[in-house]
């Protein structure tokens, strides 16, 4: 088992680090949708939390149901949980985001606006980190509230812009 442990290590590390490109290309593909899942997050991080670890209960349970030998539990159980993996992935990617823009921010950066390296500095950090056992749990809460933001910006309605009617012009 000792001869394992540096594999496992890097295996670990390479499974984490696997998502900072996955969050570049969905900050390319999704610009709009991350932003909105990280302003959710950065303005309501406990509330991200709590939908985020309801996220996870529903998902446990979306997982046990697609266990079964069949039936419809079966196929709804397996769409769930998909979904609410690649609702993680998303809210992870946010959580990267922000991460990284209050980084730069704090650095004085004018970077802190720019959505990449934003995703890419936050996205290093908290992989590193996750080779600590407390970088672990740290990762786990973030991951549960990327989760409940990402939740947030997907179900919320989004306010829509006014309609500005052309003015008539006045006949005098």
């Amino acid at each position: 088992m000792e001869k394992y442990v540096g594999l496992m290590l890097f295996g670990w590390l390479l499974g984490t680090l696997g998502g900072v490109p996955m969050a570049l290309v969905l900050q390319a593909v999704f610009p709009r949708f991350l932003r909105r899942a990280s302003e959710c997050l950065e303005r309501g991080p406990w509330s991200s939390l709590v939908v985020g670890a309801l996220g996870l209960v529903i998902a446990l349970l979306a997982s046990h149901v697609a266990r079964q030998p069949y039936g419809l539990g079966k196929a709804l159980g397996t769409v769930a949980s998909f979904g609410l993996s690649a609702v993680t992935v998303f809210g992870a990617a946010a959580a990267y985001r922000l991460l990284g823009s209050r980084m730069y921010f704090s650095m004085n950066s004018p970077r802190a606006d720019q959505a990449f390296p934003s995703t890419l500095l936050g996205g290093v950090v908290l992989s590193l980190a996750v080779l600590s056992v407390l970088g672990a749990l740290v990762y786990v809460v973030v991951l549960a509230m990327g989760l409940g933001a990402g939740l947030i910006a997907l179900l919320s309605k989004q306010p829509k812009p006014p309609v500005v009617s052309p003015v008539p012009p006045k006949l005098s």
